[in-house]
């Protein structure tokens, strides 16, 4: 039994450490409250005209926090925690102007991970990530 316990510790992380289901995530459970979803066949925003036009296929919106925290549940065209720095950042800084300035969260479905987006006046992008449970 001895020799095969590095083996048998291979396996102990993906038992120990499972990811939440996306309800579960701090995004539902701290972040955001009051959320209502929008009606994407009629909703208009810089912020839609700026995913799609990067590739982003929107899935879901949601207003939280007296409409001034939005989610955006979206299929991304790379991975955001992957070398794509070079993508990404330009994205946020535009997203900064298209949504007032206001932090938001991108749910990357295609990745299964949470992008909590803000811009603290200390620095230029804050960026916080939490995986969850592919459905």
């Amino acid at each position: 039994m001895r020799r095969h316990l590095p083996v048998l510790l291979l396996f102990i992380p993906g038992l120990v450490y499972a990811l939440p289901a996306l309800n579960d995530t701090t995004l539902y459970t701290t972040t955001a409250h009051d959320c209502h979803d929008v009606d994407l066949a009629a909703w208009q925003h810089p912020t839609r005209t700026l995913l799609e036009k990067n590739n982003f296929q929107l899935e879901r919106v949601q207003l939280c926090n007296g409409g001034h925290y939005p989610i955006f549940q979206v299929q991304a065209p790379y991975d955001p925690r992957g070398q794509t720095k070079d993508f990404f950042l330009p994205f946020y800084e535009e997203m900064r102007k298209a949504n007032g300035k206001w932090p938001y969260a991108l749910v990357v479905s295609s990745d299964a991970v949470v992008v909590y987006v803000s811009y603290p006046k200390a620095a230029p992008i804050a960026l916080d990530y939490e995986g969850f449970e592919a459905p």
